[in-house]
């Protein structure tokens, strides 16, 4: 073939066309800050996730006593990361809790819980190092711990982010509650209030994303303030034949973190029920996901940002799912460890976000 001056012009027009176009973005969260390297959901996990990189930095969040919204993941203090003031573990761990007698262990929940605990009485706890005896701890062992760490408050955390990246790092909340334990999960609409006041007083709405498994708390939030940005949890367990599956025959167990809605009723399917009530974006579990949910999800224009279940999967990044994940064109990846995310989007000439 003879390459004349025509179709060469035409073949670099091509090539400079394709390359015009803008590649995929799979947005990177860090999931609790950095957790496979520092304490979770804290100052320094927050501050490694800046560092290193993340489009968006996630964290979990409690209601205390006097109404504070508080980073922490667990309603009930989690004896895998926290210690007392003499510096012991408040147990063993959580598989060697549940083997207790009942009796110790809903004293134990009454004693940790954080509803029933003030501000000041919380920043007792240090949560700067993984309890060695722990299961949990063995997901990662890389975690670098910070002695003298507390719990912040999400005005805290906020305030942080936003002088460490000059406002420009966007915050995934995920608000933590249990319907089937009332006694230390606020009602929603306390809650929701609560989270809406601080990210509207800090001025960071148009920055934040709201997700959760009980979905009272999203409906809330939606009634106080359209504006935010509201992502739908499910996990595996949500599935069918799961323990706490949306298909089940028994209404009062499908509907217990749907606030009563019936996936029935919303559609037929996960995606359609999170789109019928007003779901900004479905965050499911990456091992729940299937290449036709995603499909269905993209057609409703619902955002699909993916998350991990170490304990389920055995590791705390899987990179062949990781992979998966991104092939098939998820919108976002709550990842342990986001450098390790973002050298794999660097790898693919995908964009990766910035360092602060």
């Amino acid at each position: 073939m003879i390459i004349t001056p025509i179709i060469l012009a035409a073949l670099t027009l091509l090539q400079f066309s394709a390359s015009a176009q803008p590649a995929k973005r799979v947005e990177v969260y860090a999931h609790r800050g950095v957790r496979a390297f520092s304490p979770e959901n804290t100052i320094p996990s927050f501050t490694t996730a800046f560092r290193v990189g993340a489009d968006w930095v996630d964290m979990d969040v409690v209601l205390t006593k006097e109404n504070e919204v508080l980073v922490s993941h667990d309603p009930v203090l989690n004896p895998d990361i926290t210690r007392d003031e003499r510096g012991e573990f408040l147990a063993p761990g959580r598989e060697a809790l549940a083997k207790r007698p009942q009796a110790e262990r809903l004293a134990y929940d009454r004693k940790y819980a954080v509803r029933g605990l003030t501000r000041e009485e919380l920043a007792r706890f240090d949560v700067g190092r993984l309890n060695p005896d722990s299961a949990y701890s063995r997901f990662f062992p890389d975690q670098f711990p910070v002695d003298g760490t507390r719990m912040p408050t999400l005005r805290e955390a906020v305030r942080l982010a936003e002088q460490a990246t000059g406002k420009k790092i966007r915050f995934q909340i995920e608000m933590k509650t249990d319907p089937s334990r009332p006694d230390y999960s606020p009602p929603p609409e306390v809650f929701a209030a609560a989270v809406h006041k601080v990210i509207k007083e800090e001025g960071v709405l148009d920055r934040v994303e709201v997700h959760a498994f009980d979905f009272r708390c999203l409906y809330e939030l939606q009634k106080l303030d359209p504006r935010v940005k509201t992502a739908y949890l499910t996990s595996r367990d949500n599935e069918r034949d799961g323990p706490d599956s949306f298909f089940a025959a028994n209404t009062n167990a499908a509907g217990l973190w749907t606030g009563g809605k019936l996936v029935k009723d919303c559609g037929g399917s996960i995606p359609a029920m999170v789109k019928a009530l007003g779901g900004y974006a479905w965050d499911p579990e990456d091992a729940e996901l299937t290449k036709q949910s995603l499909d269905e999800a993209h057609r409703l224009g619902l955002k699909v940002v993916v998350w991990s279940w170490p304990e389920k999967l055995g590791t705390a990044f899987d990179a062949k799912l990781t992979a998966k994940m991104i092939d098939w064109g998820v919108d976002g990846i709550i990842t342990d460890d986001p450098a390790r995310l973002s050298s794999m989007l660097a790898a693919r000439g995908l964009p990766v976000p910035d360092r602060y």
